[in-house]
């Protein structure tokens, strides 16, 4: 008989120092009162999991592979098929933002409408993303993930026939929902197969995380490349084609994960269902946030003191709080997009290749974070990530149209993933640490509602800030001037950031508390 305290001394060799290692003994936890009830119970989920290996390789182990994969093979396609979804959203708005000039020059679109063209994919992506995590975990992760895949792939098509503004931002929106309803079930069955802190879960979610960088860049190359070619709607066309296929991989791929009980019935999960989502929630979420970004974006064009803007201002500041973290770089990704094609007169394909170093830097970046998360202080890597973003900002606000590209894009890019695939990492695991097994997808959802509504935000002020800037006699004189406002903007979201550090690092400070009670075991009367 093998001895249960040994092999829980051995598998606590292989978890992460940021995650706590349970004995199946223990029946009470000693935290000297320093750590909340929510916390301890989300340590507890893990007993359950925790798979006990022993010998002399056991801390070399990258950790068992989840039962719910038949093979080798399956599990790293349903990797790669978790790290499209999460690619979803970001490789649209990629897409997007190389191709807004081309789109608005066709449609005859004013600077606000073209801003929509990505604010409602990130506004409703954002919206949406907390009731379909809900959603996913009460009525089925694998099937709401195949309906995210197959309806992103219709309305995709839907918007490569546009013939007015309206038609491309409603679309455009609607194309965020089905963007906002693969990236829970994705999450939450990742979350429920890798419950066991090891090298092999942060190396999935490492890769699962590099979805959100490199998607945008591959969306750049993808509209570049497919605006070169043909024109601007095949951009939407290709993605169509593209994720019809992965519709039907999905159907092979994606393991049947579920958060509810075996057999349970569809009618029952369907009241529970009724009975539990937050539906006003979710309507003063959409609401709210819209009010403001559309207050703030119509606000320079047609006055701040119109009736309708200041009634959406008012009611969305009453709806909702500013929304932080990741805006700096959604905004600074938009707008040096839009810079390089309406400033420099780069071609879609042009801006794609400026734009390709944020590629090869988020692969390296990634593979860096997924072998140090579990070796270096989260509140450490969550500073790197904010200086990272501060750096970048700087190195724009600098930028003239004779700068050498090499001196200050190139760094400014190489920082801003750097910031966005640490804090992305960092991030999600805390969120995915703070729920149980059960409730993963709504994890999911909380992370991804924040990043979404974030980025609609940010983009809302930098468009106000631009469009203000652009009709002043500085602005008439200095072209540039603009879009350096622009990216101060980016400055003062980064630097707001800072104010959240101490907070992260007593949070860190709490979660050691747990551990080092955790692996003490129960406390002695």
């Amino acid at each position: 008989m093998i001895d249960d305290s040994k092999d829980i001394s051995a598998s606590a060799a292989r978890v992460d120092d940021g995650a706590p290692s349970i004995s199946p003994k223990a029946s009470k936890i000693d935290v000297s009162g320093s750590v909340t009830a929510a916390e301890t119970s989300s340590y507890k989920e893990l007993e359950a999991c925790i798979i006990p290996t022993t010998g002399p390789t056991a801390k070399r182990s990258i950790g068992a592979r989840p039962s719910c994969f038949k093979n080798t093979a399956q599990e790293v396609s349903f990797v790669a098929q978790a790290t499209m979804a999460m690619a979803t959203g970001p490789l649209f708005q990629g897409a997007c933002s190389v191709i807004t000039a081309s789109i608005g020059h066709d449609l005859g679109m004013t600077q606000g409408q073209i801003t929509w063209i990505t604010a409602s994919t990130a506004l409703t992506a954002g919206a949406f993303q907390l009731g379909l995590g809900q959603l996913a975990d009460l009525l089925g992760r694998k099937a709401l993930f195949i309906i995210g895949m197959g309806s992103f792939s219709a309305f995709c098509l839907l918007v490569a026939f546009a013939r007015t503004p309206f038609w491309m931002d409603v679309v455009c929106g609607i194309i965020g929902i089905s963007a906002a309803m693969v990236v829970p079930p994705a999450i939450g069955i990742m979350g429920a197969a890798y419950s066991v802190p090891s090298k092999r879960k942060n190396l999935a979610f490492s890769s699962f995380s590099a979805g959100n960088p490199l998607g945008f860049v591959f969306g750049t190359i993808t509209g570049g490349v497919a605006t070169q070619i043909f024109n601007w709607r095949a951009t939407y066309i290709f993605l169509c084609i593209l994720w019809a296929l992965f519709t039907m991989l999905a159907v092979w791929m994606v393991p049947r994960v579920e958060a509810y009980p075996p057999g349970e019935p569809l009618r029952t999960r369907l009241r529970t269902f009724v009975s539990t989502f937050d539906f006003l929630g979710t309507f003063l979420t959409v609401t709210g946030c819209g009010f403001i970004t559309a207050a703030i974006t119509l606000g320079p064009t047609d006055g701040w003191g119109s009736a309708h803007v200041v009634a959406m201002l008012v009611v969305g500041v009453i709806i909702l709080t500013c929304l932080p973290g990741f805006m700096a770089f959604s905004s600074s990704q938009f707008w040096l997009s839009f810079y390089m094609q309406e400033f420099l007169g780069l071609s879609p394909l042009g801006v794609a290749v400026q734009l390709l170093p944020m590629a090869i830097a988020g692969i390296i970046w990634n593979i860096v974070a997924g072998n140090v998360l579990h070796r270096i202080n989260n509140t450490l890597l969550l500073a790197v990530g904010v200086a990272s973003y501060i750096g970048g900002s700087v190195l724009l606000s600098l930028m003239t149209p004779h700068s050498y590209y090499w001196a200050i894009v190139f760094p400014a890019l190489v920082l801003y993933v750097c910031g966005a695939d640490i804090q992305f990492n960092v991030a999600n695991m805390y969120v995915m640490q703070s729920l149980p097994t059960h409730q993963q997808g709504l994890a999911g959802g909380i992370f991804n509602m924040l990043f979404r509504l974030s980025t609609a935000v940010a983009l809302g002020i930098s468009t106000a800030v631009y469009t203000s800037v652009k009709g002043t006699n500085a602005g008439i004189e200095n072209p540039m001037l603009p879009y350096t406002k622009t990216f101060y903007v980016s400055i003062a979201l980064s630097g707001f950031s800072v104010l959240f550090l101490p907070k992260m690092k007593d949070k860190g400070e709490r979660m050691a508390v747990a551990l080092r009670s955790l692996k003490r075991g129960p406390s002695r009367p």
